[in-house]
């Protein structure tokens, strides 16, 4: 993503960076952790309880990211084909060959092989659903994430539901305030939908979290914040008002601290009302300060260089993580770590290293050639200048998008 300031956006990719460290560290060494009180774990435990919303800052990235190619080729001759042509090629080859591997191992292990993976599709759900981004739907009938190793794709399937319903929300939907209207009830209808769900389907606890309409707050948000910087009055307005952003995003985050030790339940009532809109709303004020402040401490932080290169290959790690996570320990143990001793952490880094090293290459040479080849096609439309933080020159450019 180009801007204003004559290239890439770094601290972008920092927030992917920052939010697929999150998932990591849940999944792969806060999860696992059965401490007892007042040791040294049971305190990095507490701390990073809600590690598990890195999911919900990749949300409001995506909507924020996707937005605005959306709204910036919104006039093209070719809208849906481009877009839908370069999701493609960014999301669906390397899903495919997760998907493949998984059908084989579970193939394998139904005739009596590799039989230490067994306890992988001990809970699972109709192989059919995955191909088609359908498995967030079986995972909420069933209360279960299925297959170990793909329960994280409930969140792959809630943005691929989204990007089937906004390229034709942004094309359709005029004028200069009924886009923003239509998309600010979209994330008040996301915690009412979740209520709504808890009160008339209490035993689906799954379905609060892992079902699109419920989590549209997070996504939507981010497409407010791709609209307002490309509004000029709002853009003005925001970067006249640094020092009110700024403690705004730390009133946020002291409340943000409150919710980790408070209610950092996912499936828990202060959550599904009002948490999830929260973490949303603190993430946006994060991706606005850190892109709009590139001289703050937090546009510093976010150019960090590790944070941008695990920003880099977020959507391969995002995929292969549990799966390999799953297979590692899978090989070592036969089981998933149920508390982190001093050996189920050094599995953990292997697995950890095992995954960065494989969505590596991945990346360079599988993934990036394919993003390379869906982006031979270019959107078609009349010369125009775009106003707000992106320049004409920065209107095609969605390859940083997860």
């Amino acid at each position: 993503m180009s801007g204003k300031f004559g290239g890439r956006i770094l601290e972008l990719d920092g927030v992917r960076g920052l939010a697929i460290a999150m998932v990591l560290a849940h999944h792969y060494f806060l999860l696992p952790i059965k401490s007892p009180p007042g040791t040294i774990p049971a305190y990095l435990q507490a701390a990073g309880r809600l590690a598990w919303s890195g999911v919900d800052l990749f949300f409001v990235l995506s909507g924020f990211l996707i937005g605005g190619i959306l709204l910036d080729a919104r006039e093209s001759k070719n809208y849906f084909t481009v877009f839908y042509t370069r999701r493609f090629f960014r999301i669906v080859p390397i899903y495919m060959v997760c998907l493949l591997f998984v059908f084989l191992l579970g193939a394998l292990i139904s005739h009596g092989r590799a039989t230490e993976f067994a306890w992988m599709f001990q809970e699972h759900i109709t192989l059919k659903a995955y191909p088609f981004f359908l498995q967030n739907f079986w995972m909420a009938k069933w209360s279960t994430y299925g297959i170990f190793g793909l329960g994280v794709t409930w969140s792959l399937a809630i943005e691929e539901q989204f990007y089937l319903t906004l390229p034709l929300l942004v094309r359709l939907v005029r004028g200069g305030t009924l886009l923003p209207s239509v998309l600010l009830a979209g994330v008040i209808l996301a915690p009412l939908s979740r209520i709504l769900l808890h009160a008339f389907y209490p035993t689906h606890f799954l379905a609060w979290v892992i079902l699109m309409p419920c989590r549209a707050d997070a996504l939507l948000l981010g497409v407010l914040g791709a609209i307002a910087v490309r509004n000029q009055h709002t853009l003005d307005w925001l970067l006249h008002h640094r020092t009110f952003l700024l403690v705004a995003l730390a009133g946020l985050a002291g409340g943000f601290v409150f919710i980790t030790k408070f209610y950092s339940d996912p499936y828990g009532l202060p959550m599904f009302t009002a948490g999830f809109t929260y973490l949303g709303c603190f993430y946006l004020l994060l991706i606005l300060c850190g892109v709009l402040y590139p001289d703050s401490l937090l546009g510093h932080c976010l150019r960090w260089s590790w944070l941008r290169w695990l920003g880099s290959i977020a959507y391969g790690t995002y995929l292969y993580h549990e799966l390999v996570r799953s297979l590692v320990f899978g090989t070592f143990s036969g089981h998933l770590p149920l508390r982190m001793s001093s050996k189920e952490f050094c599995v953990s880094l292997i697995a950890l290293l095992t995954t960065l090293l494989l969505s590596r290459t991945s990346w360079l040479y599988f993934e990036k050639p394919l993003v390379d080849l869906g982006h031979r096609t270019g959107y078609r439309r009349h010369a125009q200048q775009c106003t707000g933080l992106l320049t004409k020159e920065a209107v095609d450019v969605p390859k940083v998008a997860l």
